[in-house]
């Protein structure tokens, strides 16, 4: 320990802010014995040290959590206590000079150490008053939610089985604006996105926000939001961690984070801070969303306090969810899928790599995956996007495997998503060309008969390796974004096995291929879409063949996967304040800075949004499918409780 540094510095800030009689006194209070290294946070406090308050002029502080134990010492004026060249002195940005470590407790005594210079002093945090408000979203809900159990013992609460909190790392980590939560706090998780908006990033941004590879919008985030976010902006951040809070407050008690990426359309980018790995990235998005549960945590007061709970087999799932926290389960949805792409025909792969990958996926917390994404691979073909956005996923098909879709008539009533038939011509041809022509070696993208079109790859010897060892291994299959004959091939051995374990978690499938699902002991969970929408395919759903009555539903919000999100509801529908649905919880409009927003004009904006829209679900479908809805979870760890046993 470094103390002598640390104190001479000390007292010289004292000395010289302070003035005369400014030591620490023999009848100062010490620190409260009850005081945790954790239990600091979002305190305000003086800081006295054997030399003298901490900076008196700045303090008192509040201790705002980059991480567990570690903390921004936040100044009346907003300054932030930097101790880099050899000083202890306010700076207006935090930097990890800025960044204090507290270790010890109350009863024992405290150090404060600086995270870069490795100075530390003994500390003693005062309560006091005045302390500046740390910037802050307002998740605009009170009360806390109990235990989710209900009177059988089981899960009384929702599920989002499809979302996207770790897609600040894909397509190279500069092209998505935002992230779900920033060390130094709002300010730096939800910026303005003019700094994602250059070379090629901007041009796919705008393709995939407005539809058109040019377009005027005012980037800037904190405080103002005046552009974004919005349900029809796909690659601006929604889950920010205030808002995965707000929707845990109603109900939502299991919830699938898929680790995600997609390596061709990653290398389309001009500015990218990861590799275009996809494995590379589901190991640093693994990592990313512990990191997230220790952030939680930390603003909650300490480990294991939070609500956001990272699982790995459903009986740790049902405790988390049992408790009323929110238990969230890891998935994965890849193009290039445990480095099994296909180029010119041939697999990159082996049966002994889909083993390897295997264990190693079981090791990051994974428990569900896609074998099929936005392209063809090892396993089988894609059911294609749709529209103006396939000419650009199938550039990248060509860029992945050397081949564009080969798209053929469909034998039966079912299809994949239609591809364009007439050229394009315009802004979007011209957006097309710079962005994908470069890596096209000057291949044309094709144009496709009219009518219902089908992928022709099927399922692949490869992929029948991959589905039989997924059963013996004991993961939950994700069925959708497979071509109609992939998925018919994976539901045959799904049927010949009698395995459960399959789900369609966010309508990326066919209306046979959800009926196989169900039949075959699956959960289905929609697209969230428009709450009129979802409370439609509830009616569907509940008329379908299943080999138990006992059903629940959910839905996949897809946030943050490039999907947008439901519009605005109209007026008459949401009335604020509403109460949750066990009573525990009363809500009024979430705020970002000052933005509000309400689920009338702004729609499914935000993730913390979903709690509106789950009451907008409640008055348009009524309580039938309320209780189909919060039976979800339940249902969901049932047949995962039945896949692993």
């Amino acid at each position: 320990m470094k103390y002598l540094s640390v104190l001479a510095t000390t007292t010289v800030l004292v000395a010289g802010l302070a003035g005369p009689g400014a030591g620490l006194a023999a009848a100062d209070p010490p620190s409260d014995p009850g005081q945790t290294r954790y239990s600091l946070v979002n305190g305000c406090y003086r800081i006295d040290t054997p030399a003298g308050p901490l900076v008196p002029a700045s303090g008192p502080y509040r201790m705002h959590a980059t991480a567990l134990g570690q903390y921004l010492l936040y100044g009346r004026k907003g300054e932030v206590l930097d101790g880099s060249a050899g000083s202890i002195h306010p700076a207006q940005s935090p930097s990890p000079n800025a960044v204090w470590t507290v270790d010890g407790s109350g009863a024992g005594g405290f150090t404060l150490t600086n995270s870069a210079t490795k100075t530390s002093t003994p500390a003693t945090f005062v309560q006091d008053t005045g302390c500046a408000d740390f910037p802050e979203a307002q998740v605009g809900a009170t009360g806390t939610p109990g235990p989710s159990v209900g009177a059988d013992g089981s899960i009384v609460g929702t599920i989002d089985a499809h979302v996207h909190v770790s897609a600040y790392e894909f397509m190279g980590g500069d092209f998505h604006c935002g992230r779900p939560w920033h060390p130094y706090g709002v300010t730096y998780a939800l910026p303005d996105c003019a700094q994602y908006r250059t070379g090629t990033n901007g041009l796919v941004a705008n393709f995939l926000d407005y539809g058109e590879p040019s377009h005027p919008s005012d980037t800037k985030g904190w405080p103002s939001f005046h552009d974004w976010p919005k349900p029809s902006m796909v690659t601006t951040e929604g889950t920010y961690w205030t808002g995965i809070e707000r929707a845990w407050k109603a109900g939502l008690r299991v919830m699938t984070v898929d680790l995600v990426d997609n390596e061709s359309l990653c290398a389309m980018m001009t500015d990218r801070r990861n590799p275009c790995n996809d494995m590379t990235s589901v190991r640093t998005e693994a990592a990313d969303m512990h990191a997230l549960q220790d952030y939680v945590d930390a603003q909650a007061g300490g480990p294991g306090q939070g609500f956001f709970r990272i699982v790995t087999d459903p009986a740790e799932a049902r405790a988390v969810a049992a408790s009323g926290k929110l238990a969230v389960v890891l998935g994965m949805e890849l193009s290039d899928p445990m480095g099994c792409g296909v180029f010119l025909g041939q697999p990159k792969c082996t049966t002994a790599d889909v083993d390897h990958w295997l264990v190693e996926l079981r090791s990051l917390g994974v428990s569900s995956f896609f074998p099929v994404h936005k392209f063809d691979n090892a396993f089988g073909g894609t059911k294609m996007d749709h529209d103006l956005t396939g000419l650009l996923v199938n550039a990248g098909n060509f860029i992945q495997t050397g081949t564009f879709w080969n798209v053929q008539p469909c034998p039966g009533a079912e299809h994949d998503s239609t591809q364009p038939s007439v050229p394009i011509a315009g802004n979007i041809n011209q957006f097309l060309s710079k962005v994908t022509g470069p890596l096209l070696g000057g291949a044309l993208l094709p144009l496709y008969p009219a009518g219902n079109q089908c992928n022709a790859r099927g399922l692949t010897d490869l992929g029948k390796y991959l589905i039989n060892k997924m059963i013996d291994d004991k993961f939950l299959i994700e069925i959708d974004h497979m071509s109609e004959a992939t998925a018919d091939g994976v539901m045959s051995i799904i049927e010949q096995r009698h395995y459960p374990g399959v789900l369609s978690s966010h309508g990326w499938d066919s209306g046979r291929t959800t009926q196989r699902v169900y039949a075959a002991g699956g959960f289905v969970t929609p697209y969230a879409g428009a709450p009129s929408e979802f409370v439609q395919a509830w009616r569907d759903a509940r008329v379908m063949q299943r080999p138990t009555a006992d059903f629940g539903f959910g839905f996949g919000s897809d946030m943050n996967g490039l999907a947008g999100q439901g519009a605005p509801v109209g007026p008459g529908v949401v009335h604020y304040p509403f109460t949750s649905h066990d009573g525990a919880v009363t809500f009024d409009r979430e705020s970002w800075g000052q933005r509000t927003f309400d689920i009338t004009t702004d729609g499914t904006a935000t993730y913390g949004t979903y709690a509106d829209w789950l009451e907008a679900v409640r008055v348009l479908g009524g309580p039938e499918i309320m209780t189909d809805v919060f039976h979800g979870a339940e249902v969901y760890l049932r047949l995962w409780d039945q896949v692993r046993r």
